[in-house]
């Protein structure tokens, strides 16, 4: 677990932080909102990942 969290700690803080984001805008803004949010930060992130693999 230890070698995991290590390994992976900036995607699993991405994505516990983009889920702390949508949850508050739903309950901010209403759930529409959010789910539009979301299928936004999902294409971003795979932007991200898909640029780091080609990097590295």
């Amino acid at each position: 677990m230890q070698n995991f969290l290590s390994k992976y700690i900036q995607g699993v803080l991405l994505v516990l932080g983009m889920l702390l984001l949508i949850i508050g805008v739903a309950f901010t803004w209403g759930f529409f909102i959010a789910v539009m949010l979301a299928g936004l930060l999902m294409i971003v992130l795979a932007f991200l990942i898909n640029y780091e693999r080609s990097e590295g």
